[in-house]
């Protein structure tokens, strides 16, 4: 004998269809993953609860270097969402791995010097006052250029270009990853060294000296990429506005970066 089906009555299937609209938006929230530059993490911790608040989509956050966010973009990785510098924008863009329609600057920042806090501030006002600094010093800390750090790069022709690369060499500690946070620790033994000026400004623990000398200066353009391989492309770009956004701007500039509308 067959087993008898009861239908449900309109009563109960009032309830089930009720309870179906009484789902909690953040259970239908999405998920944007975004690959972000580590110099941009004290503003987007402040930005991205803003976000969510807003929205109801969730931003799961990777802080890495830009040049090794570029190469996870180029090995196709499922991100929703970049930051690279301009010129990795370009790059990727000639060979097919962003969308080329999308390219938004959300912020800029340039070089400076910092120290340990309690050492005595040196004198960069000018370039051979900045080499002379970096010749006095007995350590120097950098972002590790092997593992895609564009200010240790940059750090490094720089020494070249100044004449002091053999100096320099024997006194660099370099780092995996942002070299301010482990220099203020003393995980890193160093007495100074070179970052973008967002990720020195919220470190307790290092004092900041002052952006290199304008001849010198290396400003990163922090622009927004779209991978092809992006899940839902309409929701990062839905984050992408938001980064425009005043609120996001005041974040961005209270970390040291400079946005379209900073004086």
């Amino acid at each position: 004998m067959l087993p008898i089906r009861h239908p449900l009555s309109i009563s109960t299937r009032a309830l089930v269809f009720g309870a179906f609209l009484m789902v909690s938006p953040s259970a239908l929230a999405a998920e944007i993953t975004f690959f972000c530059a580590g110099a941009l993490r004290p503003s987007m911790e402040r930005i991205f609860p803003e976000f969510t608040a807003s929205t109801g989509d969730r931003v799961t956050a990777t802080f890495t270097a830009i040049g090794a966010i570029t190469d996870r973009v180029r090995k196709g990785e499922r991100i929703d969402l970049a930051t690279v510098s301009s010129q990795q924008w370009d790059d990727l863009a000639k060979e097919g791995k962003i969308d080329p329609g999308t390219r938004v600057v959300i912020a800029k920042v340039g070089l400076a010097l910092f120290i340990r806090k309690g050492i005595a501030k040196p004198n960069i006002d000018s370039v051979e006052a900045f080499k002379q600094t970096l010749l006095s010093a007995h350590s120097f800390a950098l972002g590790d250029p092997a593992i895609g750090s564009p200010v240790g790069a940059y750090a490094i022709r720089l020494f070249e270009r100044l004449g002091i690369a053999a100096e320099m060499r024997p006194k660099l500690r370099l780092v995996a990853g942002l070299p301010v946070a482990p220099v203020a620790k003393g995980e890193v033994d160093a007495e100074m060294g070179i970052a973008q000026l967002s990720e020195i400004v919220s470190v307790p623990g290092v004092t900041l000296v002052g952006l290199l000398p304008a001849e010198i200066q290396n400003v990163t353009l922090y622009t927004t990429a779209i991978p092809l391989a992006a899940s839902d492309p309409a929701r990062a770009k839905k984050l992408i506005d938001f980064l425009k956004s005043a609120t996001a701007r005041r974040a961005l500039e209270a970390n040291g970066l400079q946005t379209s509308d900073s004086p």
